[in-house]
């Protein structure tokens, strides 16, 4: 049995909540990391002597409110708090890292899933499955993964939807509202698709226009 455009349209659109949901989760627990050891290094630690040793450099001896024996753990890293809280900070190199990781996957499973199927059900190869936001996010894949993530005068000629987000020969760092905007473009392509296969032409709410994507199947009769 074939399957409908709006199943797989559906799928996809559930796929991208999921990594909205995890995306926003990650977020919280950067937030939580960072604001637990802020608070951890002035709680722990105060300065209680400084002074020049014979080669010019300042010794700063710190002491612990806490046994430093206390709790037993195995560390799996050391890193410097200040490096901890700047990772862990707004925008910062974890957010950043996660960020792409999404884009990627999102790129990932429309490109090998979902664009197959698409091309399938409409008798035509997977080329001819276009989508100005997909497109965008495979040159963004592409700069992440083979330009060391920074943005190619290629990616920056060829952006159509995401043009504005970015600067050409700079790393690529995704905000907050910027990761909002891309899940919002990818689910306006959704409704695009939708209403080409559908034939709606004058619709009241235009697909730029929309937000999210609720697809409501009707009940079968048994």
């Amino acid at each position: 049995m074939a399957e409908a455009l709006d199943d797989i349209i559906h799928e996809y659109i559930d796929f991208v909540n999921r990594q909205v949901q995890v995306y926003m989760d990650a977020l919280a627990g950067f937030a939580g990391h960072y604001a637990r050891v802020e608070r951890q290094v002035h709680r722990v630690n105060r300065p209680v002597n400084s002074h020049i040793d014979n080669t010019g450099q300042k010794i700063v001896v710190w002491a612990s409110y806490e046994d430093p024996t206390q709790p037993d753990v195995i560390h799996n890293r050391i890193i410097r708090a200040s490096d901890y809280i700047a990772a862990n900070s707004k925008d910062g190199s974890n957010a950043q890292q996660h960020s792409q990781a999404v884009l990627i996957f999102l790129f990932a499973y429309w490109d090998e899933e979902v664009r197959p199927r698409l091309a399938t059900l409409k008798k035509v190869e997977s080329q001819e499955i276009e989508s100005d936001i997909m497109g965008d996010l495979r040159l963004l894949r592409n700069d992440i993964l083979h330009n060391k993530g920074i943005i190619s005068p290629k990616t920056t000629k060829g952006l159509k939807k995401l043009c504005e987000m970015f600067v050409v020969n700079q790393p690529i760092h995704i905000s907050y509202e910027n990761m909002h905007q891309i899940f919002v473009s990818i689910k306006q392509d959704c409704a695009r698709m939708l209403f080409e296969w559908l034939g709606v032409k004058d619709a009241p709410t235009r697909p730029e226009d929309i937000i999210d994507i609720a697809i409501q199947k009707p009940k079968s009769n048994k």
